[in-house]
């Protein structure tokens, strides 16, 4: 037996085939996260990595295993199956229970048709103390190198076990098990480093992006996200004649708010406006999206709304932030919003000609009493 044969092709054949599975899973999770961040829901990445590494992992797991099950060669892929506990475990942090674990479990072993099998329930219980284990070890940071002193020292414990309960079912040669052993550290080690700099960049990825596309105090989106989103719809409405309502919304008095009462009550009262308002835009149509624009103006982009349709919804978010009671720092707060709209003309050459049209309307209704919409 060669050093070629036992480890330098079975270990890059298996780096590869594991990079590629994570490749593809962050390839995935990823499209899933911007898809949904162009249509401003503002997706929890942790939680989709979470789910969709979940169910992506079972799936490989039941693809690998089925393909080996009831061979001489089903001891094949434990390393794969070390690599999956380690990474739902330790790099996805889910918050499994003992009683779906067991559920998980049996439902493997009906596939596999191994319920009745021994050496299969002992397998199940190694997994299962496998599996809390590395949470255990993942909740508890140190230093980068503590933490992969620790990670190393428990996944070779258990890769050690799972291995020797692999050698006593198959009979399999110590020299087998040592090499298959060297693999598990191998690949674990090389998953280590990969899976942490991609998690890594997600963060920081995440935080640039909701950095530039939301507003921190409201969160909701941003004249950033806005301009983007504006000059789209516009293109897209102008090759398309369809309709396309603007409205800018402008908090009334707001200077006095913040010059009587202090800027954190005028802080309090920009993001409850924008809550409220992002509330009763999500009853009305989930597909619409608010904009901070300014400070203490917002936007909406009504895409293939006309003005006429629009302006029922309009009195609707002026009345929810008139009816809603705004309370901070012992004082009642009465909030009116003025509202300039207009609707795309075929003469509008550019996305300004709109935006400039909804701006001197909503001029003119601050200028003409507050408390009011101008659309024309």
């Amino acid at each position: 037996m060669t050093w070629s044969k036992w480890f330098v092709a079975p270990a890059i054949t298996s780096l590869f085939f594991l990079l590629g599975v994570l490749t593809l899973y962050w390839f995935i999770t990823n499209k899933i996260i911007q898809h949904l961040d162009r249509q401003h829901r503002q997706p929890n990445a942790a939680a989709i990595r979470t789910n969709v590494g979940l169910i992506y992992m079972v799936i490989i797991l039941i693809i690998s295993q089925t393909s080996v099950s009831g061979t001489a060669y089903s001891w094949a892929f434990t390393n794969f199956q070390i690599f999956a506990i380690v990474f739902v475990s330790y790099f996805l942090m889910l918050e499994i229970q003992l009683w779906q674990l067991l559920i998980a479990i049996g439902l493997f072993m009906g596939i596999n048709e191994t319920m009745g099998n021994g050496w299969s329930w002992l397998f199940a219980s190694v997994y299962v103390a496998f599996y809390f284990v590395m949470k255990l070890v993942k909740t508890h940071h140190h230093h980068r190198w503590t933490d992969f002193l620790d990670f190393t020292i428990a996944t070779l414990f258990f890769s050690a076990i799972l291995w020797g309960l692999m050698g006593a079912q198959f009979h399999l040669p110590l020299t087998t098990l040592a090499w298959e052993l060297v693999f598990s550290f191998f690949i674990l080690s090389m998953m280590y480093v990969y899976v942490d700099s991609l998690l890594a960049g997600a963060d920081t990825l995440a935080q640039l992006t909701y950095t530039t596309n939301y507003d921190d105090l409201t969160g909701v989106n941003n004249y950033y996200a806005f301009k983007n989103d504006f000059d789209q719809a516009f293109k897209k409405a102008t090759g398309t004649q369809s309709p396309l309502t603007l409205m800018l919304f402008d908090i009334d008095h707001f200077k006095h708010v913040n010059d009587t009462y202090g800027h954190l009550t005028g802080d309090y009262v920009l993001n409850h406006v924008a809550q409220t308002m992002m509330h009763t835009l999500a009853e009305l149509d989930s597909e619409l999206v608010l904009y901070r624009t300014g400070g203490e103006e917002f936007t909406i982009l009504f895409t293939d709304y006309t003005t006429e349709q629009a302006t029922g919804l309009i009195t609707t978010l002026t009345e929810s932030i008139r009816q809603h009671t705004f309370h901070h720092g012992g004082q009642d707060l009465n909030v009116r919003l003025s509202v300039g709209g207009t609707q795309r003309q075929p003469d509008d050459r550019e996305a300004v000609d709109l935006f400039r049209r909804a701006d001197q309307n909503l001029y003119y209704a601050k200028q003409h009493g507050r408390d009011q919409v101008k659309i024309n």
